[in-house]
């Protein structure tokens, strides 16, 4: 019975990543589009929230360089979704 209810509890969880995890390749046009924007507006958020702006006092040093490694990883995931919207010619 309970190995029952996690699997019904787990099919959504399944599906939603498989469809989340979609190759650029594999994406519409418009879904490309728009997933290139959302990165781009979350690295603009990560920037100017890590640029200090913000009003509460400075982090310990040990989180300081964990905001340099999710930027260049929204900036590699960036980079590949430009490449493949030039390929499709969308960018000149």
């Amino acid at each position: 019975m309970i190995k029952k209810i996690i699997i019904i509890a787990l099919i959504p969880i399944l599906l939603f990543a498989c469809s989340t995890l979609k190759s650029v390749e594999k994406l519409s046009d418009k879904e490309l589009v728009d997933k290139y924007y959302k990165t781009d507006l979350k690295l603009y958020m990560t920037k100017r929230a890590g640029s200090g702006y913000s009003t509460s006092p400075s982090p310990p040093k040990e989180y300081v360089g964990k905001g340099n490694n999710k930027i260049s990883k929204l900036e590699r995931k960036l980079e590949i979704m430009r490449q493949e919207l030039i390929r499709r010619g969308y960018i000149p």
